[in-house]
């Protein structure tokens, strides 16, 4: 994969509001019960991502949408602006509410059930993306969402790439996330790719060397698949070998909602700083491991700095 000597990363994606009802326990079917906890803050996996990003100090933009008429969407300014992040990229959206996700927190064990709402809400397009400046960035992740806008951008990229081949290309990673057949025709168009065990068990693997082995084939030449599998780890597959990484949990599970963008956050600032596959990947578990023992993001550096886990270390 190229890097660059400052990276810095481009996440497009989704951006929502998440409403957090923290429970006792998991709540039964037309039962009455008195919730722990109520918060709100920005979610959406690549607002998340960015968050993290932001917390393990890497440089990065934004690019969604968010409604021009929202009254959340001062909220998600506000709160992504305290983690130094800028919404200056987002597609502005007219007469829609900006999408919301209730998130039920489990307090036994840390499980998340997420009941997201977003209507008609559209992703961001083809347009918004040929306003950026591609030389700002030496990495731009996607979340595997509006295929057909994403192949062009990606399209972009590729052309952006071999009309600047004197200098560092920007690399591209790509996060199949979501239960759909469709995304399968994401995953060639990526250096790095990585997989849900969602959906790696929607293709009919049990375990993520079962996916591996069975998607690698998939990728062009040259790319990393990854598969993160949440308490058993992670697994990899590039041109520095394959890799199997253990999971790193805390002593206490307290909330595993965002995990997985974690994850992805951690893989992309490692990989984008130069780090081998197999060092990026231990790292990931690490920080993902440290993230589902708090709530949220905020103060994440200062838990990796208590458990001592460095992207070097």
């Amino acid at each position: 994969m190229m890097t660059a000597t400052h990276p810095k990363i481009l996440c497009v994606g989704m951006i929502c509001v998440d409403e957090l009802l923290y429970c006792k326990s998991y709540p039964i079917e037309d039962s009455d019960q008195r919730i722990l906890d109520r918060q709100q803050r920005t979610g959406g996996n690549a607002a998340n991502s960015c968050a993290v990003l932001a917390e393990l100090k890497v440089k990065c933009d934004l690019l969604g949408t968010l409604s021009s008429n929202s009254r959340y969407t001062s909220f998600v300014k506000e709160d992504l602006g305290s983690y130094g992040l800028s919404c200056d990229l987002c597609e502005l959206i007219e007469g829609q509410e900006l999408p919301i996700s209730t998130c039920i927190i489990n307090a036994e064990n840390g499980t998340r059930t997420i009941l997201h709402y977003r209507k008609d809400w559209p992703e961001a397009s083809y347009e918004a993306f040929l306003k950026i400046d591609l030389s700002q960035y030496s990495w731009i992740h996607f979340e595997g969402r509006n295929i057909d806008e994403v192949k062009k951008m990606i399209k972009r990229i590729v052309e952006w790439n071999n009309e600047h081949a004197e200098g560092y290309g920007i690399t591209i990673s790509i996060e199949v996330e979501k239960k759909r057949d469709n995304l399968l025709e994401l995953i060639p168009l990526g250096d790095l790719v990585i997989i849900s065990k969602d959906f790696a068990r929607l293709q009919g693997f049990n375990t993520m060397s079962q996916a591996v082995d069975g998607l690698f084939g998939l990728l062009k030449h040259g790319a990393t698949l990854v598969v993160p599998w949440g308490e058993d780890g992670a697994a990899a597959k590039g041109p520095e070998g394959f890799f199997l990484v253990p999971a790193c949990p805390p002593e206490r599970v307290l909330d595993t909602l965002g995990a997985g963008d974690t994850f992805c956050a951690a893989l992309l600032s490692a990989l984008s700083g130069g780090r081998p596959l197999q060092r990026s990947l231990r790292y990931a578990c690490e920080v993902a491991g440290a993230k589902v023992g708090m709530h949220g993001y905020r103060g994440l550096r200062d838990v990796l700095r208590e458990r001592r886990i460095t992207v070097d270390h």
